[in-house]
């Protein structure tokens, strides 16, 4: 595994993905990101590009 960036919360709970990870992964509009947590990974979350 490799951390790519980190991001900081804002207050109102928005996330801004680095402009590093949204080249990696070739993001376009209409692209969803999706969060999700892995049994016995307590405390962290992965997500995955999913497309149009």
């Amino acid at each position: 595994m490799a951390i790519l960036a980190t991001a900081k919360i804002s207050r109102d709970f928005r996330v801004t993905i680095p402009k590093e990870v949204r080249d990696m992964l070739e993001l376009d509009a209409g692209d969803e990101l999706v969060f999700f947590t892995v049994a016995g990974s307590k405390g962290r979350v992965c997500f995955r590009k999913s497309g149009h």
